[in-house]
């Protein structure tokens, strides 16, 4: 009986000091580390503040560790090369670095499928059913799987100082100016005829604005296809996007002829401030009235809120036609995971908190008025200050399926020395506005690029 005793307080003993070196070797071994990249863009870097304070707070055995830069991708590709790169980016297609196209060409990212079926953080909702299924679809439209999931979304289109403009009366031709304010252009000619009558009017006028403006000549990313849409249908913007040889057939080349012609009536200033430090000069101009109409987003509200006199009221509508229907380009940002990871359960836990309404909150109170395709995302707005209701309203059509969209210039990823696409499909624009390059050598070198593009897929 006594030897018993012995032998069970011996064991009692060694487990007791067994789990004192467990829990040492637990806390020696530290929190697991979760590394998380992003743009610092128009939304700013406080959500994922937020995001990562909640989430440490849920797990509290991670240490989220977040690399926010406007000048991301210099800070990442040199971890990426040495394979120490993060496990999440927040890296959206069409950056001019294109680290994402990048990535996806060399087939460098985690297939997100299967976490579309688990649940969000704390409730009994699967991803799949949180996210807003058409913008994942157009988030991948040109990938095998689902390699990016939508982070936030965005409405492009011709934005304006509302003020200026009253209705159009539907009869077809640009109307004289009434009390002061001119009538709003709805297709391509009533626009060239706007700017007829800016023209004339600013001979006795100086102050009188011009038509147009862009912020940078890549804005036309969103212009463009739009109007080949308008002009020759999805099928032909289609076969735009796989490199195909449409550039030269009429209905598309009417698309750059019409660019073309903005040289008579853009803001003279615009091509010298169409760059990455001045870009915010053209955009000011249509707030003081120099300009009417430029190319841009919705964030351009949020990104020029210190220089909008108060009481100034944005204006926004889909891109022009030719008298039949107009498009919208719906600019979608995405999320996705390098299969460098180590962390994958880590990285899907993230990602599930991320779409949580508690995860979504944090987009709400921190990310400058962004929006992010999730169902419930619309509510949470509706219910914040930070959020205008009549500004919700125009992005509500998204979220309970009443509006459509199109995605943004969805070309599909392929990289050839010596060709860059976008200078060649939207920078050209500038060499045509400042009388350097016609319209022909444009359609040209859109030719000769895209075949170069279209026999390396």
């Amino acid at each position: 009986m006594k030897m018993k005793k012995i032998m069970a307080v011996a064991l009692i003993m060694i487990l007791a000091v067994g789990s004192v070196f467990a829990g040492g070797a637990s806390e020696t071994q530290g929190p697991q580390v979760l590394k998380v990249a992003g743009l610092k863009g128009a939304y700013g870097d406080e959500y994922w503040k937020l995001l990562e304070a909640g989430f440490e707070k849920a797990y509290p055995n991670v240490d989220v560790q977040l690399t926010i830069a406007a000048n991301i991708e210099d800070i990442v590709n040199p971890q990426i090369m040495a394979g120490e790169g993060p496990d999440i980016f927040y890296i959206a297609t069409n950056r001019e670095a294109r680290l994402t196209e990048t990535m996806l060409s060399t087939n460098s990212l985690v297939d997100l499928s299967g976490l579309l079926e688990k649940k969000v953080y704390g409730e009994d909702v699967l991803l799949k059913d949180r996210l807003i299924g058409k913008f994942v679809d157009e988030a991948n439209a040109t990938n095998d799987g689902t390699l990016m999931l939508p982070l936030f979304f965005s409405s492009n289109g011709l934005f304006y100082n509302a003020d200026l403009f009253y209705a159009n009366n539907g009869n077809g031709v640009e109307d004289a100016k009434v009390d002061g304010k001119y009538e709003i252009p709805t297709n391509w000619d009533e626009f060239l005829q706007l700017g007829e009558i800016l023209n004339e009017e600013r001979k006795t006028n100086p102050d009188t604005p011009y038509l147009f403006t862009y912020p940078t000549a890549g804005y036309l990313d969103c212009l463009i296809p739009a109007t080949i849409i308008s002009a020759a249908g999805h099928d032909v913007a289609q076969q735009a996007f796989a490199y195909e040889p449409v550039w030269d057939t009429p209905e598309v080349r009417k698309v750059f002829e019409y660019l073309g012609a903005l040289k008579d009536y853009i803001l003279p200033t615009t091509v010298a401030n169409a760059n990455g430090a001045n870009f915010r000069k053209n955009q000011q101009a249509v707030i003081d009235g120099k300009a009417l109409f430029m190319c841009n987003g919705d964030w351009v509200k949020g990104e020029m809120k210190d220089t909008t006199p108060e009481g100034f009221n944005w204006g926004s509508m889909p891109y022009l036609g030719f008298g039949g229907e107009r498009f919208g380009i719906i600019n979608i940002e995405q999320l996705w995971v390098t299969k460098d990871t180590q962390v994958m359960p880590l990285v899907e836990d993230f990602i599930l908190y991320m779409f949580s309404r508690e995860g979504l909150q944090c987009f709400v109170d921190g990310c400058n008025g962004g929006y992010v395709p999730a169902d419930v995302f619309i509510d949470l707005a509706d219910a914040s200050p930070n959020y205008n209701v009549a500004a919700n309203d125009g992005f509500r059509g998204y979220y309970d399926g009443s509006a459509s969209f199109i995605g943004w210039s969805s070309f599909k990823p392929v990289e050839v020395a010596g060709v860059n696409w976008k200078a060649t499909y939207c920078e050209y624009m500038d060499s045509v506005m400042n009388g350097s390059k016609t319209v022909d050598q444009w359609i040209n070198q859109l030719m000769t690029d895209s075949a170069k593009l279209q026999a390396a897929l």
